[in-house]
Parts: C-alpha cells; structure tokens; sequence
C-alpha cells in the first residue's frame, strides 16, 4: 500500500529564529531579507505574530500597521539550511524514498498501512522536537498521493497531523475546501 507523508514546519525562518533565541519565542516576529529591513517583504512571520494577521510574504510596513510590535529578525539562511540538513537526516531514517519539495518541507514515502505511517509521523515530530528544538513544530499530512498529502498537512496548522486515507475522503474534503487552497492554485 502507498503512503505518503508529507512533512512541513511551521512557520519555519521564525520558528528557528526563537528556538535559536529564547527571548523571541512567544512573540511576534517577523523575518527579514537580511540588511533590507526597511524596503522589503517578510521572508517568514512566527505563529504569534499570524495571530495579528501578518503572512510570510507581506511587506514590512504592512505587518507593522497590523502588529505594531512585531519584532524585526535578519534572516540567517546558512541557519535554516543547518536545521534542515538535520530535518532530512531524521527523515532517511524511515524511508529512502525522500522528495524535497522546499526548505522546510517534503514527502516521504512508507510501506505498511495508514495506522503505521501515523506512527512514524509522531515519532518524527517527537524527534524534531528533541533532536532539534522544542520550539520547532511541524504539520504532517499522510495519503495516497503527494497532492492529497500536501493537502491534509494544510488542514490542521500549526502542528497537525491529518490523514486521508481515501478518494471518498479526498472528495469529500474537495468538495468544502476553497479552489486556491489546492497546492498549485
């Protein structure tokens, strides 16, 4: 039987920036494109500083209207590429069929049955939290395919695990879903 997994951190640039930095954590932040702090757009913005309605992507002046204590973090991408080095190494250790889909985010394909790759999800992130940080977390959605994988990781955030263990299931989640809520939307 297929099963896939598909692993993604939350929030990722931000969550490593407060597991790095303990002052940070519990705080809303928002990371930047380095020196480029004042014309720029945030390259990640912390689960706290979401709660304000701030977004990866959105433009500092903006985020600073919506949450005018966001705290400002130069990015470190030679730090975020150590965590994720780290990331994938957990991940080879249950499945040599690994696809990296983004920094901070992959599948993993595993043998056996839907209840067995729920069990490896939670030992991954039981790992993530101890081998890597507390303050790191990660959605995992588990299904037949990539795009369905992808889909349920993105239904319970932050530090979800969801299953669709079916094409019935899949439709009837499609069917409530919006369009653009579909990877590649």
């Amino acid at each position: 039987m297929r099963t896939i997994l598909h692993i993604d951190f939350n929030s990722y640039f931000a969550s490593v920036e407060q597991q790095a930095n303990p002052r940070l954590r519990g705080k809303p932040i928002g990371v930047t494109g380095g020196d480029r702090i004042k014309r720029t757009v945030l390259g990640a913005a912390s689960i706290e500083a979401k709660k304000f309605g701030v977004k990866t992507g959105m433009q500092i002046w903006q985020a600073r209207k919506l949450c005018p204590q966001i705290i400002l973090v130069p990015g470190d991408s030679d730090k975020y590429l150590e965590v994720t080095k780290r990331f994938l190494k957990i991940l080879k250790d249950y499945s040599p069929y690994l696809e990296v889909f983004s920094i901070d985010e992959c599948f993993l394909e595993v043998t056996g049955d839907r209840l067995q790759a729920t069990e490896i999800a939670k030992e991954i992130k039981k790992r993530i939290k101890t081998e890597i940080g507390e303050w790191i977390t990660c959605s995992v959605g588990i299904s037949y395919n990539k795009l369905m994988a992808k889909l349920a990781g993105s239904l319970q955030k932050p530090d979800g695990l969801v299953i669709i263990p079916n094409q019935e299931e899949a439709i009837r989640i499609l069917d409530r879903i919006e369009l653009d809520e579909i990877c590649g939307i």
